[in-house]
């Protein structure tokens, strides 16, 4: 009797490529909405408006700059020390180099979107005009933790994903509070790497052949990490769509003749959809690797699928 034959891949790969439409989507969705539209600019300005007038004091800006300021560095360094370590201890050659053009395509993805392919309409909502649509210090930061899950063991991946969201999350927040970017630039961030991660994944699916066990992964009891992420997700689900409610009831007027207390409301708008988008994308990549990702070999498939 023939062996048996691993799990036909075309099943196993269909989310993988559908997690890279639907990203896609949501990011074009995301530019037209927050970019293209009047209202969208409207509420994406009002949020920076209430960061700058409810968080200008130095006592709460000064933790926000004092972040951001050391984020770059430190996030490089993490990120590099992790793939220099897999690199060089483990031997393990593919992943590295996988983590290092994630973190490379997302940040040039990034400067590439807004600095040349995409634009800012003038629609007599800011005074900026200049494109800022997606945040670079956001992207650096959420790629920075992504090329770290991408070389960590599949056993340290939850609580690598749940810390690594977390801290993209606040860099987000940390943009907003400084007045740095608007919600919708934050969110275009997590959403390019999002797309350039699950890319990574699918790579490392077609490279590494056989996928993890589902029925293994399905049956196996989660750990805190994986709870944790799964709640924060579902609360982040709830707190974007009753962000998003709430910033459609609200007035929309001149956005100069914004009072106080719905600058107030629409900060608070603004923090709950940066807070609660960077936990569902971060669920979603972690699912996709943990049901259909590919188990860490040091080898590569013979005949590459």
């Amino acid at each position: 009797m023939s062996p048996s034959k691993p799990t036909s891949s075309g099943r196993t790969l269909t989310p993988w490529y559908g997690a890279l439409v639907l990203l896609g989507a949501l990011f074009w969705a995301a530019y037209t909405f927050f970019v293209h539209t009047k209202l969208g600019q409207w509420i994406d300005e009002a949020a920076l408006l209430g960061g700058e007038a409810f968080l200008a004091a130095d006592k709460t800006r000064r933790p926000a700059l004092a972040f951001l300021d050391y984020m770059p560095a430190a996030s490089a360094l993490l990120a590099g020390g992790f793939i220099l370590f897999a690199l060089l201890r483990r031997r393990d050659f593919l992943r590295p180099a996988v983590a290092g053009l994630l973190l490379l395509g997302a940040t040039g993805t990034t400067q590439l979107l807004k600095h040349v392919l995409l634009t800012r309409p003038d629609l007599n909502i800011s005074a900026a005009s200049v494109n800022s649509f997606p945040s670079g210090h956001t992207t650096f930061a959420a790629a920075a933790m992504a090329a770290i899950f991408i070389v960590v063991p599949v056993t340290h991946r939850p609580p690598v994903a749940l810390l690594g969201w977390a801290y993209a999350a606040l860099a987000g927040a940390s943009t907003l509070v400084l007045g740095w970017h608007r919600p919708g630039d934050v969110i275009a961030a997590y959403l390019v790497v999002a797309w350039w991660s699950v890319a990574a994944g699918l790579f490392l699916r077609h490279a590494h052949g056989s996928e993890v066990d589902r029925r293994k992964h399905s049956a196996a009891p989660r750990s805190l990490s994986e709870r944790m992420l799964g709640f924060l997700a579902w609360a982040g689900a709830v707190a974007v769509a009753a962000a998003m409610g709430l910033a459609l009831l609200l007035p929309h007027p001149v956005i100069g003749t914004v009072g106080d207390r719905s600058l107030f409301l629409f900060l608070a708008v603004g923090l709950a959809l940066v807070l609660g988008t960077a936990m569902v994308v971060g669920w979603l990549v972690f699912e996709l690797f943990a049901r259909y990702g590919s188990p860490i070999r040091r080898r590569l498939v013979r005949g590459m699928k």
